[in-house]
């Protein structure tokens, strides 16, 4: 279940909060709001209203920063998005060290499309995707279509750096994201399997980033 936001006035600011300029304490109050909402109910129970009353705020001040539910909506995907980023980018930049780039990024990223929250967010789009249009392609570009730039980057900087030997980037990064998920993530959306072991997990990602740095290994290093 999603965390519980209780509505806060500025004399009950966390202590964590204390001593932040006030607008980013309510931007990320109505940020935690709207994903409580989102989580909990879908575009039913997220409302601009519903983001004002959960985070304790005038409804003028989550229009000020969102401007409209779409505007609300893509703010929490790319704050999911945020999330993941801070901990690729504290992956290993070391050439040498790719392969184990990899795999951290492929766990890192397998991690959340496991997730109940994720899980959740996919039912959730199937069932609304048709009335709301719009939601989708936001979903879509901030989350798969980014991630997989990220994934594609990390290979490029391969190739640049005499790594790799030159390919299409962009669809080996399709081809391991593919890889990395076979059915699993549809059987868990459709409750037809078992969330896997982390142990089997590690060893789907290991053997796939083996497959793609095997099939554009530098000429002669190929095994």
């Amino acid at each position: 279940m999603p965390e519980q936001i209780s509505a806060e006035t500025n004399d009950q600011t966390p202590r964590s909060t204390r001593g932040r300029p006030p607008d980013e304490v309510k931007h990320e109050a109505m940020l935690a709001a709207a994903r409580a909402l989102f989580y909990a109910g879908g575009l039913k129970r997220l409302t601009m209203e519903g983001v004002a009353r959960t985070a304790g705020v005038s409804k003028v001040t989550v229009y000020a920063h969102f401007s409209d539910l779409p505007g609300l909506i893509r703010a929490v995907v790319l704050a999911q998005r945020d999330r993941m980023t801070a901990v690729l980018e504290a992956l290993s930049t070391d050439p040498t060290q790719l392969r184990q780039t990899l795999i951290e990024f492929g766990l890192c990223l397998m991690d959340y499309l496991t997730s109940d929250e994720f899980l959740t967010l996919q039912r959730m789009l199937a069932s609304q995707a048709m009335q709301h249009p719009w939601l989708g392609p936001i979903i879509h570009q901030e989350g798969a279509e980014a991630t997989c730039d990220k994934l594609a980057a990390l290979l490029r900087e391969a190739v640049q750096r005499g790594g790799l030997r030159e390919h299409d980037c962009r669809m080996a990064a399709e081809q391991l994201l593919g890889m990395w998920q076979g059915f699993q993530t549809t059987g868990l959306m459709i409750g037809g399997c078992a969330k896997p072991a982390p142990q089997a997990l590690r060893q789907r990602i290991e053997s796939s980033v083996d497959l793609i740095l095997s099939a554009h290994a530098p000429e002669g290093e190929a095994s």
